[in-house]
């Protein structure tokens, strides 16, 4: 067993050199577990909305892992509530959980011994992500010393979720930078190179020599076709990182990464903003990871279409599926879907039940 103070900086190495957001949570509370006295932990990640949605988790009893996590992933609870209602501000132990508790009520022999937990929140500043949950075997209460230990643990974590969001946002700034260089670059070169044809075909209209006539028409070709090829170079390093060559081959690419076969269907003319794209490739990516990780199928069908000003993509698998209610969307997974397309003012239904697969429609107004 590590002391309090080693185990701090060997986190605190850790976490300073991770820029991967699960991996970062995942391999904080590991590490937590193994050299504390505490047995097993979960992390919540907790939305705008209060939604929360079960982020990782480490040596968990039976009983909270069968019938994937049902009781960690629904309904609400205390520590849940106290954050939403910003009251939680400090490690605090739990004395009755409603999850432990119908979690024991319902497999009795495999809990572990785990009755009680401790929570706190993962803050940074004015900033909450989440909660950190930890518990050990007949223990109905931790001591301050272990509560010490545990928030500055938090503390940690939440100090580096709030690094990895500025880093992302720096590096979306600099990405936008750099699009708009591009674009500067556009409407200089082809600009002036359309400007150049203009100029050529209006003179050429005058001729009367063909032989003149002809040299300035192989001048325009030359230049369009110049045009052309630097437009489509200089579009190509416009599109968002991974896409391209286009959303269908990103999707299939991705896809093949996992092992699925996709077949993908288009209608409609495809032309849609870049951050829409961004989205809907990352509501298609999170759709093929539930796929293989939970439904058993091997193949899945991707249906896009543009009609009037509506986009819509449909997701469909014949897989095991799931029971699933609307309020308890955040129990598979499905809430970082759900709030990039309610950002775009998008929808998204979810139509699935044990047994028959899941079908996911996501339907964007493509005007604002």
């Amino acid at each position: 067993m590590k002391s309090k103070l080693q185990l701090l900086k060997d986190i605190a190495e850790f976490l300073n050199e991770e820029t991967d957001r699960p991996a970062m949570v995942e391999g904080a509370l590991k590490m937590l577990i193994d050299h504390s006295e505490f047995d097993t932990g979960w992390i919540f990640f907790i939305n705008e909305a209060g939604q929360h949605e079960l982020t990782t988790h480490y040596r968990l009893p039976s009983a909270l892992k069968n019938n994937d996590h049902h009781y960690l992933c629904e309904g609400k609870c205390w520590c849940v509530n106290k954050y939403n209602r910003k009251e939680l501000k400090t490690a605090t132990n739990i004395f009755v959980c409603s999850r432990l508790e119908q979690a024991r009520n319902e497999y009795p022999n495999e809990n572990n011994g785990i009755t009680h937990h401790a929570t706190v929140p993962l803050i940074s500043g004015d900033e909450s992500f989440g909660l950190l949950n930890v518990a050990s075997p007949y223990r109905e209460k931790f001591a301050k010393d272990e509560l010490d230990l545990l928030e500055s643990v938090a503390f940690q974590i939440g100090s580096t979720l709030k690094r990895i969001e500025l880093t992302t946002r720096e590096q979306e700034n600099m990405l936008i930078k750099e699009r708009q260089r591009l674009a500067r670059d556009l409407h200089d070169s082809v600009n002036q190179m359309l400007f150049s044809i203009g100029i050529t075909s209006h003179a050429a209209k005058s001729l009367n020599d063909a032989d003149k006539a002809n040299v300035a028409f192989d001048s325009i070709e030359r230049t369009s076709k110049h045009a052309m090829k630097e437009m489509k170079a200089l579009i190509w390093q416009l599109k968002p990182i991974g896409l391209e060559n286009g959303i269908i081959d990103a999707v299939e690419k991705y896809a093949g990464l996992l092992g699925l076969e996709v077949e993908i269907g288009m209608e409609g003319f495809y032309d849609v903003p870049d951050h829409v794209e961004v989205a809907l490739y990352r509501v298609i990516q999170e759709s093929l990871n539930n796929i293989r990780k939970h439904s058993g199928a091997e193949h899945a069908i991707i249906r896009m279409a543009a009609k009037g000003d509506i986009f819509s993509v449909i997701i469909e698998d014949q897989g095991s599926g799931f029971e699933f209610e609307e309020n308890h969307r955040s129990s598979y997974g499905l809430s970082n879907m759900t709030e990039r397309i309610h950002k775009l003012n998008g929808n998204i239904n979810i139509d699935t039940g044990k047994g028959r697969g899941t079908r996911i429609m996501v339907t964007i107004p493509m005007k604002e």
